[in-house]
């Protein structure tokens, strides 16, 4: 309910500054500082008391840094700030996406094509013949999301090494469809992680290898990477927590949830480097994508009814009459993230527990920006 006052309250605050004028600039990416509004601040640290939140929000408006802060812990023994990294998630699905719309502007993918045209020969399903690039890419394709847990399931951390993705990938070829390609939406994590084997099976490289030389160092985002099973933490990553009710304190997430693989939800980065990807956003000040394939990744493809302000589906991307977003979840990690295409404001926000709530943060901060008041 909580969370439907917040969602209303930014639809409302849409509303109210429909008749604002775009601004000319957009973020640039230049190296992060600490910033605090007392008006950002105040609200997150109600939501650190009555959500259990912790990590690190950034407010960016017209280029401009309003607020970027770190809450509460990272590790046992270190604070979040504005440098810290931080498993994002699902918010990793866009950033696939843009993988596949290079590839697509290459010529290598058609977007209306079988999936079984990119797929290796072992995972070319007879029963995934209609299913396209475009229905992957939109969560239309009809296949069913892999499950929490399966006798041949090694799962360290929440994320899946080679032999799980293989074991999901080949468990999903012989299930029947949930419904015909295009006709329904369901959000299915598999289908990133076939987009990500597509990926790799054109490219002849792995997938955190092409994101790292093809997405994230032309973005400059110097302070991300893809994890992959046996990575060691980098400096300053934070630690995946939970809230413990029995403890009354954040614990390490050791919960078994639904497992990540890295093309739907391994990417790990900081505020700064997602304020430098936010660039995509205005088809400017970045090379790794045309405005074409930029506009398709945005354009709603498919309604989703959700009654919100990000009730469609693009490419790896919620989107509405305004709005962009994605939230992600991860064992120990949560988030969200929306930019107002009419004001040109960015809210990240990025949670090392499951239960800090990112998405009410974000839309109350939204709520703020816009109007003034909660």
């Amino acid at each position: 309910m909580i969370r439907r006052i917040a969602l209303s309250l930014a639809t409302a605050a849409l509303l109210q500054m429909g008749c604002a004028a775009a601004q000319p600039a957009a973020t640039r990416g230049a190296v992060l500082g600490e910033v605090s509004d007392s008006r950002f601040d105040s609200y997150v640290e109600e939501m650190s008391t009555k959500e259990h939140f912790t990590g690190a929000v950034l407010i960016v408006q017209d280029g401009k840094v309003l607020h970027a802060k770190g809450y509460g812990p990272a590790t046992s023994g270190q604070p979040n700030d504005i440098n810290t990294r931080f498993h994002v998630g699902s918010i990793t699905k866009e950033f696939t996406a843009a993988a596949i719309m290079q590839l697509v502007e290459r010529g290598k993918i058609k977007l209306d094509n079988p999936i079984n045209n990119y797929l290796p020969p072992k995972y070319r399903s007879a029963k995934w013949q209609a299913i396209t690039v475009h229905h992957l890419l939109t969560h239309t394709s009809g296949i069913p999301d892999y499950a929490v847990t399966r006798a041949y399931y090694h799962v360290v951390k929440g994320f899946c090494p080679p032999d799980t993705v293989d074991g999901m990938i080949k468990e999903a070829m012989v299930k029947d469809l949930e419904f015909a390609p295009g006709s329904k939406y369901s959000y299915t994590n598999l289908g990133y992680t076939l987009l990500g084997v597509i990926i790799e099976n054109l490219t002849n490289t792995s997938y955190e290898q092409y994101i790292q030389r093809h997405v994230l160092d032309p973005m400059g985002m110097t302070s991300s990477r893809i994890h992959v099973v046996g990575r060691a933490p980098a400096k300053n990553e934070a630690e995946g927590l939970r809230w413990s009710d029995e403890h009354k304190k954040l614990v390490s997430d050791d919960v078994v949830t639904l497992p990540a693989t890295a093309p739907d939800g391994g990417l790990i980065t900081t505020l700064g480097d997602f304020a430098k990807w936010a660039r995509i956003f205005t088809a400017g000040h970045q090379t790794i994508l045309s405005r074409d394939s930029i506009t398709r990744m945005s354009t709603p493809h498919v309604h989703i009814g959700n009654g919100g302000p990000l009730d469609s589906m693009g490419y790896g991307l919620f989107v509405g009459d305004r709005l962009i977003g994605h939230s992600g979840l991860v064992v120990g990690f949560s988030s969200q993230f929306v930019y107002d295409r009419q004001t040109r404001s960015l809210i990240v926000v990025f949670s090392i527990s499951i239960d800090g709530n990112p998405q009410q943060v974000t839309f109350g901060l939204l709520t703020l920006l816009l109007t003034g008041h909660s």
